[in-house]
């Protein structure tokens, strides 16, 4: 069912705090709007007129401390995933380090292959198929070493990864800490609006 209004005389007996029956039904007292609900002050409140400043400064009070918890569970996830990418730097340097071995080899076997299809070219039109296959070998070697330099890119981005979770936890930190200072503002705000009798 709606909740009905009521306006009552600045002179009525109904005042702020009183006592009343039907949760979620409103009423004026000197032009201020006033619910009938527990105070959310007062953890063993009974059902009593609360002027409606007080229920919005606790709905901020408890959107804050939701926030809070929120931030709080992705500061867990994201330290879990920093954990989880300063355990893999080690191993991806190791990788890396082998990529750049199989780098120099295959840059001394296209230094070779280079050479070998220079002087293929030179001999002339009969060395013309054993020219186009030192071509072939070199462009092979050239695409291995971009795809090894690209591998050894990507492993060792992993440190620059985990100096990226690091910032972002730090402003997670900053962030939490600011909401903390938020929520003992609210709470003392709303503490201020469901005092008895207001």
């Amino acid at each position: 069912m709606a909740a009905t209004t009521s306006v009552i005389p600045a002179n009525a007996a109904v005042k702020p705090g009183d006592r009343c029956k039907k949760a979620g039904a409103t009423l004026k007292i000197k032009g201020d709007k006033y619910v009938c609900t527990k105070n959310p002050r007062y953890k063993k409140s009974k059902r009593v007129w609360v002027w409606d400043g007080c229920i919005e400064a606790n709905t901020l009070y408890s959107d804050s401390v939701t926030r809070l918890e929120n931030l709080k569970a992705g500061l867990v996830a994201a330290t879990a995933k920093l954990d989880e990418l300063i355990k893999e730097v080690p191993e991806a340097e190791i990788k890396a380090k082998e990529y750049d071995t199989k780098i120099a080899e295959t840059q001394i076997k296209l230094t070779a292959a280079k050479k070998s299809y220079d002087e293929n070219l030179a001999k002339g039109a009969a060395y013309a198929k054993a020219a186009d296959q030192w071509k072939n070998a070199v462009a092979s070697y050239e695409r291995a070493i971009a795809s090894f330099t690209r591998a050894a890119k990507s492993l060792r981005d992993k440190a620059d990864d985990v100096t990226a979770q690091q910032k972002r936890l730090d402003l997670q930190n900053q962030t939490i800490a600011a909401s903390e200072v938020e929520i003992q503002s609210n709470l003392k705000g709303r503490n201020q609006a469901c005092q008895k009798g207001l």
